[in-house]
Parts: C-alpha cells; structure tokens; sequence
C-alpha cells in the first residue's frame, strides 16, 4: 500500500464554527489508499515515512476538500444561455428560453468550474427536464461526476403542482387569452414527470449507486419544494426515503412569496406544514431558507435538517439574505452553495464564503456576524452532513477520513505582505479565492494537478460545446421565450398584493 505526505505551510485539519478551528504550521497528511492516517508535523512525518511521495512544495495552503451543498449544475450560466436574471417568480419561467446543451458535455463543463475552485462533493440537484429525457440526463450527468472523479449527493427534483404560479395555474391561465392559456398548458404537459414514474426512477437510482457499495455517490429523494408537491406525495416520499435509509433534499422559503403561499393555504409556514407532516428529520437538507422564522428554525433544529446557504443566488434572484446568524445562534447545521447562479457566474466557492461572512455582518457594534470559522465549516463538514456523505467521511483531515483535498497558492493570498498577529482564516477567506487553487485531490487521487486537469479532457469539452452552441438557435427556443415573456405580466398581477411579511431578522437600514 503506497502512503502519500501532502504537506502545507499551514493545514487547516478541521474547521470549527465556534472559533477553535485547528491550523497546523509546517504540516502534512499521510494518505494510504484513499484514507487519512494522520496529520502531524511535516518533519515528523516525513521520518515516520521515509518513502513517500510528497505532494506540495511546503508553501501552499492545505484544507478539506470544499462541498458544494446545492447546485444545478450549469457550466454556462442561465443568464448566458438565454436566461435573464429577476425576480425568482418570473426567472424561473425563463429557464424555458436557456438554450440547451447536450447533457455529458454540460455537466463536465460545470465540473471544470467547481473542481477549479476547490470543490471535490456536490450536492447536485437536476432540474426538471423535458418529459422521457430524464433518465438519460441523469446518466450523463453520474458519468460525468464518476469520469471526473468528484464525489456527488445526487437527486431528480420532481414537482406535481403550481408550475406557474404558488396556487391553481388555472387562476392565472383564466385571466390570458385562450391561445397563450393553451400555449402554457402543452408546455406544463410536455415537462410534467408521472409521480409513480419519478419514484420508480429515483428508487432504480437508488439500487445502482446503494450507499453502502460506493463513497461516490449518494441518491436522495427530491421534491422541488414544499409548494411544487402535494402533502400527501410529500409524505409519501419521506416515508420511502426512511424505507431506503437515503437522504431527502429540497428548496425551502427561497422568497417570501413561497412562506405566503402556506400562509394563506393553511395558516402555518411551510417549515410547520412539512413538521406536521413527519417530514423533517436528521437526513433532510434545504437550500436557501431565506424566509424561516424563528419558529422555523426551532423545528429544524429540533429535527436535526440542514440548510445550504446560497448567498449569490438569493441576491441575483432577488430572495434576501438568510437568517444564517439565527440558524447559528439556534444550532443548526449550516452548509454553502452556488446554486449555479454564482455572483461571477463562475461556482466560486471561496467567492461565496466571502460574499457570506460580508453579508452577515448587520450594523451595531454589539451585533454578532458570521466569521471565517463558521463559513469554512459551512463549506466543509456542514456540507458533509448536508449532503449525506456526514462527518465521518468527508470535511475534514483527520484519520479515517476519505482524503479530500486542495493546496492553495499562499504566495500570492498573502502578496505582498501579512502581519503575524492575524488569524490565517480570517486571511484565507478574504483573499482567497479559485484562481488560486493549484491542486484538488478526491480520495488520495489527484484530479487537478497545477491547475491542469487530469481527468477531464478540457479542450474535447470545450471543443464540443462551443460546436454545439456554434449552430443556429432551434425556432422553438423562440417560441418559448416569447411564451415566457408573455407570461411575466400575469405573474406580476397574480402577485400584485402578495406583500414581504413584516418581521425581518436582519436590519441593514431604516427609511421613514
């Protein structure tokens, strides 16, 4: 069994939200076959050692591999594809309108991005796609994760309800004339997945990638959101996710209009109606959780679910800012992801920690904020729990762990000068960012070494898909944003006296 020393000028084995992170100076982890033995002194472990090989020239930066905790998995961004940025309620509808891509070719692209900038799990969700194609994007996209060699949770996001708008799309259809209603409807039709259709996939999924045979890849369960699936099909997958012993992940409160929608249906938020209904529980993960109450937070807390933190997504989509300082303050557990609508639309994950730690600092000298700590635990072993793979596996670089991990180029994070008395942390997540990740290891293999991939092919990638994107837009691709375009006022008056609830918990300013 061949042992490889990994060795840093400084080694963050173990991020600690609570300000006791461990950061070794002059330090190494010893792999042997995929799994840590020990992190220790560089010297020490080099006589430990004698003959292995080192990784690192003993200036760098050294850290758990990053965990992307929800993402869609893009290599383009909407916005480029033909998606304009908005509101979220009238966004997504524009998705209709993003040119498509062939699957294989987009996920290696969007890998290229996240493995650049440090990530080595995602938790990755694929939209909703076009009736009958599913299961083959959904085998492109796990080849893709399995060729590039990047650990993935993965899931097919389902929906059964509310594809226009949070209520009955016929109350909005009525109101358009009959053509356009018509439109809308075949294009509901043509994207609609059978329920017993989605679970009989997501169960196959399931049986091919079992939990216990593989530490590559773990299936979940998926609705889209509390709001895009019926209480009883939600139920219902929640009871097959325990059967199964799989994790559950869905969207949660992305906008206020989402909280008003189960406010108004049943006077309890959306996070009280899924805890109503048992659906809560330690292997559920949510993203964004924009508009949770306090109460909310309890409930997840009390259940032991996740959140993922999507800070660049929440701001282009124009949600809010998470509660992140109360699910903190609360204990949840806390994750960070891109959403593949990343500020630079480049799936910069150390971007996205500092865009975090920036965003929840609320005025007052008294306030608390978030801190480096707790933003790179969110991006480590928050992520690890978030995305099922938990504690034991991944997020950290202690013995037993899978070695996930990246070198960071510390020369030029700390170019040209950084005073002695400052917490490394505070450095690196300021500074830092994916241009200055040098090498990414999953499971003791290297897959980008100097900044050179060595498991994806990069110019066949990009060949393929500049080929692709170099042909006329389809006519339909036309048709459909004309239709997406005609939609958006409608929207707009159905959510006319849809007003923000009135109990914020950050206050950034007041206008009178």
């Amino acid at each position: 069994m061949a042992t490889t020393l990994t060795r840093g000028k400084y080694v963050l084995t173990r991020a600690d939200p609570g300000g006791q992170s461990v950061v070794l100076t002059d330090g190494a982890v010893a792999q042997t076959d995929g799994e840590i033995v020990v992190a220790g002194d560089y010297a020490d472990l080099r006589a430990r050692f004698p003959d292995a090989e080192v990784v690192g020239n003993g200036r760098q930066f050294l850290m758990p591999g990053l965990v992307n905790a929800h993402h869609h998995g893009r290599g383009l961004s909407g916005l480029l594809l033909g998606q304009p940025d908005g509101g979220l309620e009238t966004w997504i509808n524009h998705s209709w309108g993003r040119r498509p891509v062939e699957p294989y070719a987009m996920m290696a692209l969007t890998l290229m991005n996240l493995i650049r900038s440090g990530v080595t799990t995602v938790m990755f969700n694929q939209s909703a796609a076009v009736r009958g194609m599913v299961w083959d994007e959904a085998q492109a996209n796990l080849r893709a994760f399995r060729d590039a060699g990047v650990r993935v949770a993965f899931s097919l996001a389902f929906k059964n309800q509310c594809y226009l708008i949070y209520g009955d799309d016929e109350d909005v259809l009525r109101r358009m004339p009959s053509d356009l209603a018509d439109s809308l409807r075949g294009m509901i039709q043509g994207a609609t997945i059978p329920t017993e259709d989605y679970l009989s996939m997501t169960a196959d999924l399931i049986r091919e990638y079992p939990a216990d045979a593989t530490d590559m890849v773990r299936v979940l369960y998926s609705p889209q959101s509390y709001h895009w699936a019926d209480e009883e099909t939600l139920g219902r997958m929640a009871e097959l996710a325990r059967r199964a012993d799989v994790g559950i992940h869905t969207h949660a409160v992305e906008s206020f209009y989402q909280r008003l929608y189960a406010e108004r249906l049943h006077g309890q938020t959306p996070i009280r109606r899924l805890y109503e209904i048992g659906f809560l529980g330690p292997k559920v993960s949510l993203a964004h959780g924009v508009w949770l109450t306090r109460d909310d937070i309890a409930l997840l807390a009390e259940t032991g679910v996740s959140v993922s933190h999507n800070p660049s997504s929440n701001l282009r989509l124009r949600s809010g800012v998470a509660p992140v300082l109360e699910m903190h303050r609360q204990n949840v557990r806390v994750a960070i992801g891109t959403d593949s609508t990343s500020i630079n639309d480049d799936d910069d994950l150390f971007q996205e920690m500092a865009l975090a730690v920036r965003l929840h600092r609320p005025p007052g000298l008294a306030e608390p904020h978030l801190t480096s700590h707790q933003a790179l635990h969110m991006a480590t072993l928050g992520g690890a729990y978030e995305t099922t793979f938990g504690e034991g596996l991944i997020g950290s670089l202690e013995p037993g762990k899978r070695a996930d991990m990246l070198l960071l180029d510390w020369d030029r994070i700390s170019s040209p000068y950084v005073a002695e008395n400052l917490d490394v942390l505070d450095v690196l997540v300021a500074r830092a960012r994916a241009a200055d990740v040098e090498t990414v290891i999953v499971g003791g293999k290297t897959i980008l070494d100097n900044r050179e991939f060595r498991t994806i092919p990069t110019e066949d990638v990009l060949r393929a898909v500049r080929e692709e994107l170099s042909t006329p837009e389809p006519e339909e691709l036309t048709r459909r944003r004309s239709l997406a375009s005609s939609l958006e006022p409608y929207l707009r008056d159905y959510y006319a006296d849809w007003a923000a609830p009135a109990d914020p918990m950050y206050h950034y300013q007041s206008l009178t």
